[in-house]
C-alpha cells in the first residue's frame, strides 16, 4: 500500500501557525457517489468521503459529530472560531455565517464564530440537547454552522476553536459537508478535535488534523444513564467482595 508523506505547508511557518503531527485517521476525498470503507479487521482506516474542500466549494458546513459532557440534556454545543485560508495560504475574510438547526438566541447567533474574537461563540439550539447523557446516532449534524465563502474557493486550511481543556459544551467529533447550495452531504469528512485549537490542512489528496492543543480527549458516542453508571460504579467497587 503507498504511503501518503504530509510535509508542512509553507504557509503554516509563514503565518506563525501551530504544527502538531496528528495521530488520528486520514480521510481521503473523492467524487464516487458511494463510500470506500476500509477493509474488514483492520479497524476505522483510510475512509473516501464526498467532501475535500481543496476541491473548491462555496460553503461549508460544521455539524457535531458527537455529544458533550454537559450533564443537562438542553445544552448546547458551543464554537468560538472559525478561520479559513485558500490554497495560496491566504486568509479567507469575506466570509458570513448562518445556520440551519437553530442557535441559541441573541449573544449566540453563527456571526460570532467568525467575528475574530475568542470569548464570543456561536451555541446551537439548546431544544435538541446535546449531552452525553441523552446522546443519540441521530443526533449528528442536529447543530450546525454554515459558512459561505461569497464563490466557490480551494480551503487549505481550517481552525476551529472551542471553549478549551475541560470545557463541558465541546464536542470531540467534527462532521464538514461541502456544497454549492443548502443540500448536506450524506458522507461528510469526519474528524477527531480538540477542545481547544483544531487545525486541518487539506490539498489535492485530502485532509488530515495537524494540530490540536489541547490534546485529543473523546466526549461519547452514546448515551450515558445515570443507573448505567452507577451500576458500572458498584461493580468496580463490590465486585472482588461478591466474588470472595
Amino acid at each position: 500500500m503507498a504511503q501518503l508523506i504530509l510535509r508542512r505547508p509553507w504557509f503554516s511557518a509563514a503565518l506563525g501557525l501551530p504544527f502538531v503531527r496528528g495521530d488520528g485517521e486520514l480521510f481521503l476525498s473523492s467524487t464516487s457517489p458511494e463510500p470506500v470503507l476500509a477493509p474488514a479487521g483492520i479497524g476505522p482506516g483510510n475512509v473516501t468521503v464526498d467532501c475535500n474542500p481543496y476541491d473548491g466549494t462555496r460553503y461549508l458546513t460544521f455539524g457535531n459529530g458527537n455529544g458533550i459532557t454537559r450533564d443537562q440534556c438542553t445544552a448546547s454545543w458551543d464554537l468560538h472560531e472559525i478561520q479559513l485560508w485558500d490554497e495560496r495560504g491566504e486568509r479567507i475574510t469575506d466570509l458570513t455565517a448562518s445556520t440551519a438547526t437553530g442557535d441559541g438566541g441573541s449573544g449566540y447567533t453563527p456571526d460570532l464564530a467568525i467575528d475574530g474574537n475568542s470569548a464570543t461563540f456561536f451555541a446551537g439550539d439548546h431544544d435538541i440537547g446535546m449531552s452525553c447523557h441523552c446522546w443519540e446516532s441521530s443526533k449528528k449534524d442536529a447543530q450546525s454552522i454554515t459558512i459561505d465563502m461569497g464563490s466557490t474557493k480551494k480551503v487549505s486550511k481550517i481552525m476551529l476553536l472551542q471553549g478549551g481543556a475541560g470545557n463541558e459544551w465541546a464536542v470531540s467529533k467534527i462532521r464538514i459537508h461541502c456544497s454549492s447550495g443548502s443540500s448536506l452531504q450524506n458522507y461528510p469528512l469526519p474528524l477527531d478535535i480538540s477542545f481547544g485549537q483544531t487545525d486541518i490542512e487539506c490539498n489535492a489528496g485530502g485532509c488530515v488534523v495537524a494540530g490540536m492543543d489541547p490534546a485529543y480527549y473523546h466526549t461519547c458516542d452514546s448515551a450515558i444513564s445515570i443507573a448505567s453508571s452507577l451500576y458500572l460504579i458498584s461493580m468496580i467497587l463490590l465486585g472482588p467482595a461478591l466474588l470472595s
